[in-house]
């Protein structure tokens, strides 16, 4: 609604004089937002570095299980602190609601790598990245979290190494029988990270697809993947037995045509 958005404006413009005014950084612009949080790009005077403030967003103010999920999403950053993760600098409120300041990551995501670049992946190449994510989550999921949104927006490569963002929608994992499992995406065990990287998986693969008909085929007739792989892919995506953990995962992965070293 206008009124919604005339208000997100003007809360703008008070992001910008409180770090202006309170804090030793320059305010340089919005980034973004999503449902739950705005995003600003702000400069240390000091250092020069670059850092990135979210804060809820203020229709959510009042909504009690929104605003407990963004500061669930402060403590667990804070209980990360993880390389492959953008760590936390400071947090504190502005107008009463709640923001946190974390390291810029001065890399692309895939999804920018894919759509804008042009990107593309072999085969070999795909699984070669798939390799280091499932390190990532199996690290994650040892300290009892899971992402639930791994996106091609929300993984980012910088300098070569993976780096996951966004942990507005993840959660502490939790004991859950597959079968009562109705979404995989929302499920809050490691089902529902290997489910999304799946969907990862066939980005990177489509990445090399040039139609040859109008006609909608599903990706196994459209991609003309090895046979492990094809296995593999529906296993992540729930269409053949799940795999039970991120480390079954990893271990699971084809080998057949895995390069050592990634080239972008």
């Amino acid at each position: 609604m206008w009124w919604q958005k005339s208000r997100e404006n003007k809360f703008d413009q008070e992001v910008q004089h409180y770090i202006t005014k309170h804090t030793d950084f320059t305010f340089i612009n919005l980034l973004g937002y999503g449902s739950y949080g705005r995003t600003y790009l702000i400069e240390e005077t000091s250092s020069e570095d670059q850092y990135v403030l979210k804060c809820l967003r203020p229709k959510h103010l009042h909504n009690k299980k929104t605003r407990h999920k963004f500061m669930q999403e402060i403590q667990m950053l804070e209980q990360l602190a993880m390389t492959f993760i953008p760590s936390i600098k400071m947090t504190g409120r502005i107008q009463n609601i709640p923001f946190f300041v974390m390291a810029y990551l001065d890399g692309q995501t895939f999804e920018q790598l894919i759509f804008q670049d042009g990107q593309v992946f072999t085969t070999s190449e795909a699984l070669t990245i798939l390799e280091q994510l499932l390190t990532h989550i199996i690290t994650l999921h040892n300290k009892g979290i899971v992402h639930r949104d791994l996106r091609i927006p929300n993984i980012l490569l910088v300098e070569g190494n993976l780096h996951i963002i966004d942990f507005g929608l993840a959660t502490y994992m939790k004991e859950v029988n597959f079968a009562s499992i109705r979404n995989p995406k929302r499920a809050e065990n490691h089902i529902s990270d290997l489910y999304f990287v799946g969907h990862f998986l066939l980005f990177l693969l489509y990445s090399t697809y040039k139609p040859t008909s109008h006609k909608e085929k599903s990706w196994q007739e459209e991609l003309s993947l090895p046979a492990d792989v094809t296995c593999y892919l529906e296993r992540l995506l729930c269409i053949n037995e799940p795999l039970q953990s991120a480390t079954e995962a990893l271990h699971a992965l084809p080998k057949k045509n895995r390069i050592v070293q990634l080239y972008l």
